[in-house]
């Protein structure tokens, strides 16, 4: 069985230990400061030094209760068992995930006494987390919770200690315990002083101040939250609020009142654009009863506007059954809109661009595509297509 030095000191960076046993995959030390994947956290990072010869750790996983250092196969016929080794983990990579660990349990502690909500998933990554929770939260509830994450994270000093006990000691918590307490002999239990007690094997820092301020970066669904802490907080932050005092400045409004102008301006849009898709409507409306030309009995319209094709086909109904539409839009985009059973609106489209250049594709109904050169009159184009 592999000692783990990560539980007794995870604050340790170097380590000697032996080679228990070789696998085809990696090699197993009597002890190891290598945390291996497990309970959602990523495995640690390093190297390891037998005689001159320097390994690159590149991964680390568990085998019951051995643990596995995955280094390069082709280095395998350097090593052998008994070989003494010297460890050294990257403590940049290990002081990232020890923070996010430790921010996660108080996060999912937040959530359960403030609202009695359960963590279903954690995804621990270095200075990274992903949370979903069993009900959802709106952003009040969130604002709250973050509010006192942070300041159990930056100001309240909580102390963070594990013991490992017998299933038995753990009876004695069970109403304390935040979680499922595990069928195992013996039982790691983590203590974050006056706020939470939870069944884990990962590591963590000594104390709550350790971690800093969160950043929440995403929140979709009511239930699902990732944050950065550490250095991707603190670079995401700043940049986050500089940001928001140049988009005051441009607003012309104070900090504290640029999420109730910013309301107003999207409801003005949202206004706009209302009011633009009625006027499309009605261009389309228009439109429909009076063709460009009628060319072998069939309508040409051309609309000469970037109309979304949602609200097209809306009027399509509108315009006579044998019609073929060609739509000009932005950036030299086209679309052709064939009502016709004769006419195949992607043959039509295929051709323009084997004589402009370009791209697009579509069905025998409706095709789009970009034109490398417009011609100078796309109607005349297509008339003489047609003839």
């Amino acid at each position: 069985m592999t000692k783990k030095l990560y539980w007794e000191n995870p604050y340790e960076t170097k380590f000697s230990a032996v080679i228990s046993s070789i696998k085809t995959d990696g090699i197993i030390l009597d002890k190891t400061l290598f945390y291996p994947e497990s309970g959602n956290q990523q495995a640690d990072k390093g190297i390891i030094k037998i005689g001159n010869d320097k390994f690159e750790i590149i991964g680390v996983s568990k085998d019951n209760n051995e643990i596995i250092h995955h280094i390069s196969p082709e280095l395998g016929d350097k090593i052998k068992v008994g070989d003494k080794v010297e460890g050294e983990i990257d403590w940049e990579y290990r002081y990232g995930l020890m923070k996010a660990h430790s921010s996660q349990h108080i996060f999912s502690a937040m959530l359960k006494s403030m609202y009695d909500l359960d963590t279903l998933r954690a995804i621990l990554n270095f200075e990274d987390v992903f949370l979903q929770i069993s009900q959802t939260i709106d952003y009040d509830q969130l604002k709250k919770i973050l509010y006192k994450v942070n300041r159990i994270c930056t100001l309240e000093e909580h102390k963070i200690a594990a013991d490992l006990v017998s299933r038995d000691v753990t009876q004695g918590y069970a109403n304390e315990i935040r979680g499922k307490i595990p069928n195992e002999s013996e039982i790691r239990l983590l203590k974050i002083d006056k706020l939470d007690i939870v069944c884990c094997g990962g590591t963590h820092v000594r104390e709550t101040t350790e971690i800093g301020s969160l950043f929440i970066y995403d929140f979709k669904k009511g239930n699902e939250i990732r944050y950065y802490v550490g250095n991707k907080a603190i670079l995401n932050s700043s940049k986050t609020n500089i940001d928001l005092i140049h988009m005051s400045n441009n607003l012309n409004s104070p900090l504290q009142k640029v999420m109730s102008v910013i309301a107003k301006q999207l409801e003005l849009l949202e206004n706009i654009q209302k009011e633009q898709k009625e006027l499309s409507i009605k261009l389309l409306k228009a439109s429909s009863k009076s063709p460009l030309k009628v060319i072998n009995n069939i309508p040409l319209f051309h609309i000469d506007s970037d109309i979304d094709i949602k609200i097209i086909n809306k009027i399509l109904p509108d315009f006579p059954q044998n019609s073929l539409i060609i739509v000009s839009m932005e950036n030299n985009k086209l679309r052709i809109i064939s009502l016709s059973e004769k006419l195949d609106a992607n043959s039509l489209m295929q051709r323009l661009i084997q004589k402009s250049g370009g791209k697009g594709g579509g069905s025998p109904k409706s095709s789009q595509g970009f034109l490398e050169k417009i011609p100078e009159n796309i109607i005349d184009e297509i008339e003489s297509m047609l003839k």
